[in-house]
């Protein structure tokens, strides 16, 4: 009887010991779970991704800010001893500007205003971009 109770206890501990040995994946804290809906709406409207708009918000925070401030309302200012008149890009009128008018506009300057030319400084792509950002920030479009 005491040999049964001794292989017994000796199975107990071999099991103990094999079971906390297992090789188990740590637990992260994480739970991934996959949802697929199959009625969700598709967005047809292009869009810049995030990374694009976040390149367009360096560009303006470095360059356009200075004219256009942190809003897009613009107005008059005095930059290096020129007159600037930046237009605000919540008005009415400006969210009516179709975009080609934008990029027209940043590539070639508006010498009236005091804008200068942006091509050839800022890429075709970031420049559209921009209008993405003044659309989306300023006109909430």
């Amino acid at each position: 009887m005491k040999i049964l109770k001794f292989c017994l206890v000796l199975l107990s501990v071999a099991l103990f010991i094999f079971a906390c040995s297992e090789n188990k994946p740590a637990n992260t804290g994480t739970t991934n779970v996959v949802v697929t809906n199959t009625n969700a709406a598709v967005n047809t409207q292009p869009s810049a991704a995030p990374d694009e708009l976040a390149s367009a918000k360096k560009i303006y925070l470095n360059t356009c800010i200075k004219c256009h401030k942190e809003d897009g309302t613009g107005g008059e200012s005095v930059i290096d001893g020129q007159k600037i008149k930046a237009p605000n890009f919540t008005s009415d009128r400006l969210k009516k500007e179709p975009d080609s008018e934008f990029i027209e506009t940043i590539e070639n300057g508006a010498k009236e205003d005091g804008m200068p030319p942006f091509k050839g400084k800022i890429s075709d792509d970031d420049i559209k971009n921009l209008v993405k950002l003044i659309r989306k920030e300023f006109q909430k479009q």
